[in-house]
């Protein structure tokens, strides 16, 4: 990890002459500062993938409860909602509401007592992290088992498996990993609170600076994993709005920005409001249709017959009623 220094760049991987290290000690709050601004970076990417899974499990729990006799995995998919909307809540109340307009994603974040950067890292910064990070490993044991579930149910039945959203379950596996491995980082000890009383640069001290930038380059590649998750999967769920619930189940366009984070969910809402059941397949589908079509020729003989009945009574009483002088 390079630091730039005014027109100086230093790296601790290279044997440091006695300017650099004047130059790290008189700058030496340059340690915490990149750590913590990499932790609100992740929160902020975390925040992402917590609004993205919000949209997905309000998806599949109200897909599910069209579905009938299936109360199990819906009670499971209900608990998942209950559980990713309340971290939603708690960390829209550390980080601020996050917005989406125009494929434009903004959090505007709410953090108060100064500067993100110059606060506590161990016992400011790192604790509520770690408070964070164990609640959402949390939740996404509870989505991981939920969509396995809805991933064995839905690809059991061709009418079903249409509803999968392409690949998360993979991704949802990999997402949990990243946290489990982002968590041990966060849980390491650092001397980060304490640099700006150091006044030399001894070996010891280095191999801290040195734990201090792994750490810190740590959580930047697993604050990349969940930006790229993020990017991926949330193009698929525009996709996944747009076509299937917007022209398959509601039958028209669905404007962009309705198809954005967070904003999808009222279209998933509505479209429940249009469908009374979905079918396990196509079969049960095309059942269902013809039941209907043979309800209608039914009715449509039985009335027709009706009608003719009346007609030949009339006319037999025309043809053969008692004359009138």
């Amino acid at each position: 990890m390079t630091y730039t220094i005014g027109d100086r760049k230093i790296t601790l991987e290279h044997d440091l002459s006695e300017s650099d290290i004047q130059l790290l000690l008189a700058h030496s709050k340059l340690f915490k500062y990149c750590l913590n601004m990499v932790t609100f970076k992740y929160l902020i990417n975390l925040k992402k993938i917590v609004h993205l899974y919000g949209d997905v499990i309000t998806i599949y729990s109200t897909l599910l409860s069209k579905i009938p006799n299936y109360d199990d995995i819906t009670l499971m998919s209900i608990n998942s909602k209950i559980s990713i909307l309340q971290l939603e809540n708690n960390l829209s109340k550390i980080l601020g509401v996050t917005t989406s307009v125009n494929n434009t994603i903004t959090t505007t974040t709410t953090i108060k007592g100064g500067n993100w950067e110059d606060k506590e890292y161990e016992n400011n910064v790192k604790k509520f992290t770690v408070i964070i990070l164990e609640s959402t490993i949390d939740t996404f044991a509870l989505i991981l088992k939920t969509l396995r579930c809805v991933e064995v149910f839905f690809s059991s039945y061709s009418n079903l498996k249409k509803l999968l959203v392409p690949f998360l379950l993979n991704q949802t596996i990999s997402i949990n990993d990243s946290l489990r491995k982002a968590l041990y980082l966060f849980k390491l000890t650092t001397i980060a609170d304490d640099i700006v009383a150091i006044k030399e640069l001894t070996p010891p001290i280095l191999k801290q600076l040195k734990k201090i930038e792994k750490i810190t380059t740590g959580i930047e590649r697993e604050s990349a994993i969940l930006l790229f998750a993020f990017k991926a999967f949330n193009d698929t769920l525009k996709k996944y709005t747009s076509v299937l619930i917007g022209k398959a189940i509601l039958k028209r366009e669905i404007p962009r920005n309705q198809c954005e984070l967070i904003n999808r969910r009222e279209v998933c809402l509505q479209a429940a409001e249009h469908v009374v059941s979905i079918p396990l397949t196509e079969d049960q589908v095309e059942g269902f249709l013809f039941k209907n079509i043979k309800a209608y020729l039914y009715y449509g003989i039985a009335t027709l017959s009706l009608i003719m009945a009346l007609l030949l009574f009339r006319l037999f009483k025309l043809l053969f009623g008692p004359e009138t002088n």
